[in-house]
């Protein structure tokens, strides 16, 4: 399991007011919890960002030290972004015992590409993108990774289909993880038919049209 390093800062002032006046200074406001304590803090949110790229979006160890101490084994439980530019705004730490078991999120892979769709253009559907499992913090996976490529078109995947490795599976054994559906068939009148008949119909119309006026010439010339 990757460890990454943070360094954070105690905050003094909390609420709204306070959290404003730490991003506008670059600082991300958060939260270390668990283990009996409760913190309030702030990192840097240009160093954070940058070791969340090497994290690489996977779960991850965080040593992170507060104040130059001692560094408190984490998990990043959340991350909250500002819903319109994305920006990071807050984050909240779990102190984790790294001898007794959590529960995380962890994200779904599915490997290869099915015989259904390959074969017979079946259309993969991905159901499941996240797994909560039960597990040491040391044995976290980086993901769960499921081959769908012996799935034929009907055939589906469930999470009592999975094999566990170091950690336990969590919610309903019957949940889908991936199915194969059948293709889309469209049957409907194109727009060349229906231009078509209505250019017949026209067509038929004007002759009509065009008999009417006959008869009637017809008809002046006989009086």
């Amino acid at each position: 399991m990757k460890t990454i390093s943070i360094g954070a800062e105690r905050r003094d002032n909390t609420g709204k007011g306070a959290a404003r006046s730490t991003r506008r200074q670059g600082k991300i406001p958060g939260t270390l919890y668990g283990q009996g304590q409760s913190i309030p803090l702030r990192v840097d949110r240009v160093e954070f960002a940058r070791k969340l790229l090497e994290a690489h979006g996977e779960n991850v160890i965080w040593d992170v030290t507060v104040d130059g101490g001692e560094p408190l084994k984490s998990i990043a439980r959340e991350i909250q972004h500002d819903p319109i530019t994305r920006s990071m705004i807050h984050v909240d730490f779990q102190h984790i015992d790294m001898t007794r078991t959590i529960n995380v999120s962890v994200a779904v892979h599915l490997i290869g590409e099915p015989e259904g769709v390959r074969t017979f253009g079946g259309i993969l559907e991905h159901m499941t993108r996240e797994l909560e499992v039960e597990c040491l913090p040391a044995d976290i996976p980086v993901s769960i990774d499921v081959n769908v490529e012996d799935l034929q078109i009907g055939d589906s995947i469930h999470l009592s289909d999975l094999p566990a490795a170091n950690f336990e599976f969590l919610g309903d054994g019957g949940k889908v993880i991936a199915q194969v559906a059948a293709p889309t068939v469209e049957t409907a009148t194109t727009d060349e038919e229906g231009e078509e008949g209505a250019e017949g119909e026209a067509a038929e119309g004007a002759a009509g049209e065009g008999d009417g006026e006959d008869k009637k010439e017809d008809g002046g010339g006989e009086s």
